[in-house]
């Protein structure tokens, strides 16, 4: 045994590894090595079990007898596979805790009594529960109980020895689609589950074994029974949730507590409670209709909850933060106004604001956007809204002016220009006053002084001369698709090439645009011409609507994508993308154009797999070597093999590797099966031999085996076989030798002076008559 495991050559280190992953923790020497580890190993290893343990014994570890190795089947390489499939992942050594699960799994899968496959288990290294605390069979459906709601690659089924809780219970049935709306029949149902648990050997919680129709009740989100709809047991049960089950069901608070603790849930709100709810008291812990919103124990919307349900009952939110406060809700000590009505709804929310907040701070300001939407929508002048507003507590207000608010202030505020929510707060976009003064036809400088005069205090505007008019282009040019442009911010160059496109010019001429209306932080230079695929280059995927690519490091297969999507030559989408500025892995070359295409003309097809052929024809072209078009097809991200060793290259050589023998594309691959035909059909066109030519197609890197007796008047004889080197058929025979004029006998006698393998019969002598010429 040596001293460091981690000494050993890679192969051993694996070996004695536990997690067979070459590193520590190691294999104890004085403990005996497992069945179940000698399993993994020689699985990891491909390799027989006796071999493996022969090894471990060569480095001193004791290892099971010869004996016990020859048990070893392929079943049980699946008993040690978390797939049951005797592959990785595998159960890790002794035991998770989450074995009983495991044996479930592999005894339904394999069709075996699970006592069987944990006593196995067991004797593999894996103590496994014990064998007595199985049911005769495991069931297919069992799976769904017993498996872990966060299913990893190491814990796949519920832990041994933790009691099943009714939310997993519930859990079960749901995605068994067996919960109704009959709280009576959800009894039942998890009686019958939790029964089946127990069968399998399992605890389970005393909550969910003694469930009541109340229960279900109890823990249903909305306290109607419906169980499709539960209380996360890990998230903490809300008040208002304790006090409206103790209200409806009479119930003491502490006791209700108490059982939600039986049933699973242990984040519960801390007591003691009150002793009892009545129905009023239930009434102020939601606001909102049929749709409640309910109140948090610690709730940072205090406020707006006060102000709702004092306008709902007409109580005061003194009164009502006092009975609140006494059913166990934080509402803080603070001022709060003597009376509240429906109109103070508005004002507390802020959901007509851009960003629609649900709720305004009374510690913060106040945005002017905000009084003067509401003072429009009830008809009162802004002063009367800030009045109101100061009344109810909230000492942060705008400065804005003391008049009723008109149709053209609204539009104003409004962020899409309409008049209608959302508004805007104290901050005005640059975009937006672009967009009013192009509206109004009024310049930016009286458009920001107006937003100033309502009150709105941040106007973002460029540090530059702003322009004396601007028009519904400019407006759109500055809008994004979530807002506007910062004018002291970088304008991405997607939304250059973006605008660029929508108006049919080209990316410059939007970047100048950009430039005059303040925008200094523009990409530059850009192309002054338009393209129609600029969308797609720069879009990943080369699909519009995709995001968008960065512009540092472009991968080279996307710029054959963007190529193919958008119809033009490779060439010309690196060109575009570096004049977009864009950084490619390689420098766009004009030879570009000649070496992707097909016919080394720049024109399409532009495939990107490798044929020899269009590698001679485009170094041809371009007076190149064959070894130069390789390299930089491979540096432009357009795939080639190793160029064969065929002693140089000839120009006949293309027209060899045509597929229609015409020195152009389409071009044979490397793998494609070269027919006699083909060689025969090359012969004639270049005057060689059919063995010259097998002879050459073979340095070309084809497997090609031409007969030594093969003759280019073997043509006729050899169209009529089947191709690919398809079998003959006698079919085939009579044909060749209509074909060729000859007898069947002599075809067949030919076709086996050419190691072509007929069937064997005794085939007509005689010639076919020749065929009578036709009448005019």
């Amino acid at each position: 045994m040596p001293n460091d495991p981690a000494s050993l050559d890679p192969n051993d280190r694996q070996l004695v590894s536990r997690d067979l992953n070459a590193e520590a923790p190691w294999l104890d020497p004085e403990e005996p090595v497992t069945l179940g580890h000698i399993l993994r190993a020689a699985a990891e290893r491909r390799d027989d079990p006796g071999a493996v343990g022969t090894r471990l014994a060569e480095l001193g570890y004791r290892v099971p007898s010869p004996g016990q190795l020859a048990t070893v089947t392929q079943d049980d390489k699946k008993l040690v596979s978390r797939d049951i499939d005797g592959s990785r992942p595998w159960i890790r050594p002794g035991s998770d805790g989450h074995l009983r699960g495991h044996v479930l799994a592999v005894a339904e899968r394999l069709n075996r009594p699970p006592a069987e496959i944990a006593a196995r288990l067991t004797e593999l290294g894996h103590p496994a529960p014990s064998p007595h605390s199985f049911p005769e069979h495991a069931l297919y459906e069992d799976r769904d109980l017993i498996a872990h709601p966060d299913k990893t690659e190491h814990r796949r089924w519920i832990a041994d020895d933790t009691p099943v809780t009714l939310a997993h219970v519930i859990a079960v049935l749901r995605n068994r689609n067996e919960l109704t709306e009959d709280p009576q029949r959800t009894v039942s149902a998890i009686a019958a589950v939790c029964e089946r648990f127990t069968q399998l050997g399992y605890r389970v919680d005393p909550g969910a074994a003694e469930v009541t129709v109340d229960d279900v009740v109890l823990v249903s989100a909305e306290l109607d029974g419906q169980a499709a709809w539960l209380l996360d047991p890990d998230e903490p049960v809300p008040l208002h949730h304790v006090l409206r089950f103790a209200q409806a069901h009479d119930r003491d608070p502490n006791e209700v507590v108490v059982r939600l603790g039986r049933l699973g849930y242990q984040r519960l709100p801390e007591g003691p409670l009150v002793g009892s709810v009545d129905r009023e008291e239930a009434a102020l812990l939601g606001r909102g209709g049929n749709r409640k919103t309910w109140l948090a124990q610690e709730d940072p919307a205090w406020f707006t909850h006060l102000v709702a349900v004092g306008a709902e009952t007409g109580k005061a939110p003194a009164e009502v933060a006092d009975r609140l406060r006494a059913l166990g809700f934080t509402i803080p000590e603070q001022e709060l106004p003597a009376e509240v009505s429906e109109s103070d709804l508005p004002l507390v929310s802020g959901r007509a604001l851009t960003g629609a907040v649900p709720w305004l701070s009374r510690t913060d300001p106040v945005p002017a956007g905000h009084v003067l939407y509401n003072a429009h929508a009830q008809g009162v002048s802004a002063a009367s809204v800030l009045a109101r507003l100061a009344e109810l507590g909230y000492p942060r207000l705008p400065d804005v002016p003391d008049r009723h608010v008109t149709e053209d202030d609204l539009r104003l505020i409004s962020e899409r220009g309409d008049g209608a929510a959302p508004v805007l707060g104290d901050t005005v976009p640059y975009g937006r006053v672009l967009r009013a003064a192009a509206v109004s036809g009024t310049g930016p400088r009286e458009i920001a002084d107006r937003y100033r005069e309502l009150g709105c205090t941040d106007v973002l505007l460029p540090d530059v001369p702003l322009p004396e008019s601007v028009t519904e282009r400019d407006a759109d040019l500055v809008t994004t698709d979530t807002g506007w442009l910062a004018p002291d911010e970088a304008v991405p160059l997607p939304h250059v090439v973006q605008r660029a496109h929508a108006e049919g010019v080209g990316p410059a001429a939007i970047a100048r645009r950009l430039h005059a209306l303040g925008f200094h932080q523009v990409p530059a230079p850009l192309p002054d011409t338009p393209h129609p695929g600029d969308l797609a280059m720069i879009s990943r995927d080369a699909e519009p609507g995709r995001p968008y690519l960065l512009p540092t490091g472009v991968p080279v297969d996307h710029v054959r994508r963007a190529a193919d999507a958008v119809g033009v030559n490779p060439h010309e989408v690196a060109v575009r993308l570096a004049a977009l500025g864009y950084t490619l892995e390689f420098t766009p070359h004009p030879d570009d154009a000649v070496i992707v295409g097909e016919n080394a003309d720049g024109r399409a097809p532009w495939p990107w797999w490798s044929a020899l052929g269009r590698v001679l024809l485009a170094a041809k072209v371009l007076g190149r070597t064959p070894e130069e078009i390789v390299d930089r097809r491979r540096e432009i991200g357009y795939g080639e093999e190793d160029l064969p060793d065929a002693g140089g290259f000839e120009e006949q050589d293309i027209l060899l590797l045509s597929e229609n023998l015409d020195a152009r594309g389409p071009w044979i691959g490397s793998s494609r099966h070269i027919s006699l035909q083909r060689v025969l059909r090359a012969a004639r066109i270049t005057g060689r031999s059919p063995q010259q030519i097998g002879e050459r197609l073979t340095l070309l890197g084809h497997e090609v085996h031409v007969p030594p007796a093969l003759d280019v008047r073997d043509s006729d004889l050899l169209e009529a076989l089947p191709r690919y080197g398809k079998p003959v058929q006698t079919a085939h025979v009579l044909a060749a030798a209509s074909r060729a004029g000859r007898s069947p006998a002599e075809a067949a006698a030919r076709l086996r002076e050419l190691d072509i393998e007929v069937p064997d019969l005794d085939y007509p002598t005689r010639r076919p008559a020749p065929t009578p010429p036709r009448l005019p």
